[in-house]
C-alpha cells in the first residue's frame, strides 16, 4: 500500500466522520483510528500558516506520530499563540500508538504560531509552531 493510498483512506474516513479503519492483507497489517471527540464535535481546519525566514526559531517534532496540543484527559492546550515558554516546557505531545511521547521547549521564548493543527499526523522533523524572542 502507498503513501498515497493511505491518504486517500484518511481522507475517506475524515469524510465519512468514520472512527477507524482496519485493512490486514499478506503482509501489511494498517489500522487507521480517529478520536471519538473528533467525530462528535465539528473540527475547524486551517490551512497552515507559511513558514517565516529561517532565522525564526521553530519548533519541529522528533519523530512520526499523532501531533496534540491538548493531554486526551484534558481539555485546555499545553501553550497558545502569546504564551511564554520556558527551556524544557512540555509544549505538545507525540502520539505513538497509544503511547505519548512529551515534546518540549528547547529555549525561552513566546509562542508567535501555532503551524499545525492539534491531531495532525506528523513526519520526523516537522516545524510545528515558531517562537519569538
Amino acid at each position: 500500500m502507498t503513501n498515497q493510498q493511505i491518504r486517500q483512506l484518511a481522507v475517506w474516513l475524515k469524510e465519512t466522520h468514520l472512527a477507524g479503519a482496519e485493512i490486514r492483507r499478506p503482509g501489511l497489517h494498517l489500522v487507521l483510528k480517529r478520536c471519538v471527540d473528533e467525530v462528535a464535535a465539528p473540527v475547524q481546519i486551517m490551512a497552515p500558516e507559511p513558514l517565516k525566514a529561517p532565522d525564526e526559531p521553530l519548533l519541529k517534532t522528533p519523530d512520526l506520530g499523532r501531533l496534540l496540543l491538548t493531554h486526551p484527559q484534558q481539555s485546555e492546550v499545553l501553550v497558545s499563540v502569546g504564551s511564554r515558554v520556558e527551556p524544557g516546557q512540555l509544549v505538545a505531545l507525540l502520539q505513538v500508538g497509544d503511547l505519548l511521547f512529551p515534546v518540549r521547549s528547547q529555549k525561552a521564548a513566546r509562542v508567535a504560531a501555532v503551524l499545525t493543527p492539534c491531531g495532525t499526523t506528523v513526519g520526523y522533523g516537522e516545524a510545528f509552531m515558531r517562537l519569538t524572542a
